[in-house]
């Protein structure tokens, strides 16, 4: 179930929080989080129940593995070995097996390829959240817990299929209490009424001219290519922070602050200054368990260029099984080396040359994380140069409105403050209420729409 499907909004979220808030008020703590726990199973099985054994085996083996970690522990490392590498070989074998297969037998050193793996939902998430509580465990950073528990954080179902990636030493402690108040609630309510129009009102309309876009890029003109990319970059950003924002919203409404994913990226002076904002937590995940045990920047200019090459490019790989996100986390290797080398030299860079530099990297990289193929990918960029194709099209009413909603986008993120900011201002006044009102029920309808759309809300392109 998407956050912005209608069973989720009018039928599990309903009763899920109103079970949920009776249990914890009439039956405890414990009640609650079993059940909040069981929810969250319920919610990932909707998609395809086969493979809840395969959530619950990853979850009972970490467990397992938990309790033999500890900083004073004989053989810590070796145990913490082995569960990284299960957890590795897990998701290498369902996202990365076929693609390996494939580029071997084109190679000619198989005589047959895998056939691709249908991929279990959040697989990438729920791998890279028991990595990050094995290790934390294994350091001292994050005590352990009953399976129960254990479970619940691996599993909560607002974060459980895109994020945001959370720490163990700042969730686990919330568990103890589940308190939900309703200063939280009500903030709740407002962050995620922020997140689903973020995604219904802005990101999907411009998907719908993104997706027949990339799909045909040799139809593209110069001016239209541009536009595609532009409309990506924008659906991309509000779609993922839309999400990110209800996830957080609705952490709140069950007493649990999940962290901010996303902090006005596009505003970025440079490109390390975009992965502070944009994917908060992976960028975390990734400067704390691999940036940093590959020695950081503590070894010398030199080393410190190959860390953050071989980090991004892993980034890149954990995105998708293709060149095309090999490239991607090249490309943003190079960008971060470059500007890490700059920054040793001590010469000042101006920021408004920063700041389109920058975008010019994004932009570029998003070309490549978009497209299926590196053949869509150069047609793209072929056409954004003017190498192929022609200048521009008629335009017509589809791109008419496809530059409304651009010119829409470009002013929230650019000029609106982002949904941490808001939050930090919220206060449960009528004014408030009223503008989460406000954009909850045009949101509502938005989503109602998508079973019949009416012609004056959805249109074609």
């Amino acid at each position: 179930m998407l956050f912005s499907a209608v069973d989720f909004l009018f039928v599990f979220l309903p009763l899920t929080l109103g079970a949920f808030l009776a249990l914890r008020r009439f039956a405890g703590v414990m009640a609650a989080l079993g059940f909040l726990a069981l929810a969250s199973v319920v919610f990932y099985g909707v998609w395809k129940p086969e493979y809840v054994p395969l959530l619950l085996g990853s979850v009972v083996a970490n467990y397992g593995v938990s309790r033999l970690l500890g900083p004073q522990r004989r053989r810590n490392r070796l145990a913490l070995a082995a569960g990284v590498a299960g957890n590795l070989g897990l998701l290498f074998w369902f996202k990365y097996a076929s693609f390996v297969s494939v580029q071997l037998h084109a190679a000619g050193v198989l005589d047959s390829a895998l056939a691709p793996k249908v991929l279990p939902l959040a697989i990438s998430f729920f791998t890279f959240q028991q990595i990050a509580y094995l290790v934390d465990v294994s350091r001292g950073q994050a005590k352990r817990v009953s399976l129960l528990k254990h479970l619940l954080f691996v599993s909560f179902f607002p974060h459980l299929i895109a994020g945001p990636i959370t720490h163990p030493a700042t969730i686990l402690p919330q568990l103890d209490s589940l308190e939900p108040t309703w200063t939280r609630t009500a903030l709740g309510v407002f962050v995620f009424a922020v997140g689903l129009a973020k995604k219904v009102a802005i990101a999907d309309p411009l998907g719908r001219f993104v997706d027949p876009s990339f799909a045909n890029p040799e139809a593209l003109a110069q001016v239209n290519a541009w536009a595609a990319v532009a409309a990506y970059t924008f659906q991309l950003y509000f779609d993922f922070s839309g999400y990110s924002d209800m996830a957080v919203g609705l952490g709140l409404l069950f007493g649990i602050q999940l962290p901010w994913n996303f902090y006005s990226p596009y505003k970025a002076r440079s490109i390390a200054e975009f992965w502070r904002h944009w994917h908060v937590t992976l960028s975390d995940f990734l400067k704390n368990y691999l940036f940093i045990p590959l020695g950081g920047s503590r070894r010398g200019l030199g080393r410190t260029v190959l860390n953050l090459l071989l980090t991004m490019l892993l980034g890149g790989i954990w995105h998708g099984a293709g060149w095309t996100f090999v490239l991607w986390g090249v490309l943003h290797g190079t960008a971060l080396s470059i500007n890490h080398v700059w920054r040793s030299l001590g010469v000042p860079f101006p920021r408004p040359i920063g700041r389109i530099l920058t975008l010019g990297v994004v932009l570029a990289g998003w070309v490549l994380f978009r497209s299926v193929s590196l053949d869509t990918a150069t047609a793209i960029y072929r056409r954004m140069i003017g190498l192929e194709g022609r200048w521009m099209d008629e335009w017509d009413r589809g791109f008419n409105l496809a530059l409304v909603y651009l010119v829409i986008a470009a002013g929230v993120a650019f000029v609106a403050p982002n949904t941490s900011q808001l939050a930090s201002r919220f206060k449960p006044s009528l004014g408030w209420s009223l503008f989460g009102a406000a954009l909850l029920a045009i949101s509502m309808v938005l989503v109602l729409g998508q079973l019949k759309p009416p012609e004056f809300l959805y249109f074609e392109f």
